[in-house]
């Protein structure tokens, strides 16, 4: 028995590709979560993994916790309670991989009584804090992005967290990339911070730290936290020191209490002290982190979608090249049948869920192929975040138009570039033909803007947690990085999630 575990532990490689989490605050300090957790399966097969929740009492949504893998298939989750932890597997002794596989679950619970979410007096009048940091994992990530929605109705999408009296710490600014929005539900527009970083080191934590006008929350039960704002910049004191003394060893003690779940009473939260607030407001622009004049890595696929070419010419690429490298056959153009003529590991997302939409009668299931699409809008997100999609479309344009292009090592056959320019080929007639033929299933997504705009993009990227559906989300302080290997062993050893299994 136990050279068999050893021999199933070694089979299993996996990555953690990235996290997102939806927190939804209500006015009385309750919140919605909702974890989306993208797991790269290598070899061998998944169940799931282990989570930790220190924050609140979790009330989990049994109903509504799946997950989904990358050609669209959805699985129900187990949840279970193990103590201290809770086992996220997939239900009735599923077990998924090699492949890309997402778990999405929702639980509830209360900021308010577990001291996230707190009253504090300031220059800028009677304040609320929210104070919060999402599960860190025994994994690095690609990227971590948390969606904050406050109960505080705004005019549109756009906004000017200035407004409403918005603050946060010089830290968030400089550390995550921070973006701003109205989220539409159902007739209103809620406001909404976007919070992002990218390429996160094992067992990083990510801290939340904003404000705003306490009148937007019923506070009664909240606790209260004195916050000293540092006005003087004369002489340099050891304030990491002071920060480490006053800040981290009271919340060490507080976290092992919830640990042990000892409920907190509320004198608890008002032994927490901020020694530092800088109060400064974020910049506002239509996208604070992207950086001018970089290029988001893209290969030809992604790049050509980018560039707004229609999306049957986009297929028509791809299903060439799945025929060049012997996986199928176009059998017939008019109607176009295809013939899947064998299946590989280690293909691109695209191409894997392209075979996918094959069907035995040789026509495309349309919804897989709208997933295709999502999917690679969902990538280019990803890797365009702090790019200058200006400039990275100028980039991608004189590259395929160039007469020896070289933007992708695997799609290089020129008549692919010369096909997207209109310069002539060989099998122009061909191209064209399969093109006309795939307009029928191209047709609903059109091309990537229109796509973008589109309801299914709009719901499967930015839903609200109260009105979360079936899709799974497109669409990423100095002083705590240096106490972070400090406290780590007393603090985040029994606080860490992750334990593929």
């Amino acid at each position: 028995m136990i050279s068999i575990l050893i021999l199933s532990l070694i089979s299993l490689s996996v990555d953690l590709c990235w996290v997102e989490v939806d927190v939804s605050l209500w006015e009385d300090g309750r919140a919605d979560f909702v974890y989306k957790v993208r797991w790269n399966v290598l070899s061998g097969t998944m169940s799931g993994f282990y989570f930790q929740e220190t924050t609140v009492d979790p009330y989990f949504d049994f109903d509504d916790a799946y997950a989904v893998d990358e050609y669209g298939n959805k699985y129900p989750l187990e949840i279970k309670d193990l103590g201290n932890k809770y086992d996220i597997i997939l239900g009735r002794g599923k077990r998924f991989g090699p492949g890309a596989i997402t778990y999405i679950f929702h639980f509830g619970g209360d900021l308010g009584q577990s001291g996230s979410l707190a009253k504090t007096t300031s220059e800028f009048g009677d304040l609320v804090v929210f104070h919060w940091s999402p599960a860190q994992w025994d994994e690095p990530l690609e990227h971590y992005t948390v969606y904050v929605y406050y109960p505080i109705t705004v005019s549109g999408k756009e906004v000017n967290p200035d407004d409403y009296g918005f603050k946060t710490e010089k830290s968030m600014n400089e550390n995550y990339f921070l973006s701003y929005f109205g989220q539409q539900y159902n007739s209103d527009y809620f406001f909404t911070i976007r919070i992002h970083k990218e390429n996160l080191y094992t067992e990083e934590n990510m801290l939340i730290q904003q404000y705003v006008p306490a009148d937007y929350f019923k506070t009664e039960k909240f606790g209260t936290i004195e916050i000293t704002p540092e006005r003087q910049k004369g002489f340099t004191f050891p304030f990491e020191l002071l920060w480490m003394i006053l800040y981290v060893v009271p919340y060490i003690f507080f976290n092992n209490k919830k640990a042990k779940q000892i409920k907190g009473a509320y004198s608890d939260v008002a032994s927490l002290k901020w020694l530092r607030a800088d109060w400064v407001p974020p910049k506002i622009e239509v996208a604070t982190f992207r950086k001018s004049g970089k290029v988001a890595k893209l290969d030809l696929i992604e790049a050509a979608l980018l560039l707004d070419y229609p999306v049957n010419k986009v297929l028509t690429i791809l299903a060439f090249k799945l025929e060049d490298n012997g996986l199928v056959k176009i059998t017939s153009r008019q109607p176009l049948k295809i013939k899947v003529l064998k299946r590989q590991a280690g293909l691109r997302y695209y191409e894997t869920a392209f075979l996918q939409a094959v069907k035995s009668d040789g026509t495309l299931d349309e919804a897989i192929l709208k997933s295709l699409i999502s999917q690679v809008v969902e990538k280019i997100s990803v890797k365009s975040w702090d790019c200058d999609i200006k400039a990275t479309k100028l980039y991608y344009e004189e590259k395929i138009g160039a007469h020896s292009p070289k933007i992708d090592s695997e799609y290089s056959k020129s008549e692919y570039y010369d096909y997207l320019s209109g310069r002539g080929f060989s099998r122009q007639r061909y191209f064209n033909e399969t093109e006309s033929a795939l307009a029928v299933y191209a047709e609903p997504i059109k091309s990537y803007s229109a796509f973008v705009t589109s309801d299914a993009c709009h719901s499967a990227c930015y839903v609200h947690t109260a009105c979360h559906d079936a899709c799974h989300s497109a669409c990423h302080s100095a002083c705590h990085s240096a106490c972070h290997s400090a406290c780590h062993s007393a603090c985040h050893s029994a606080c860490v999630s992750g334990g593929a299994h």
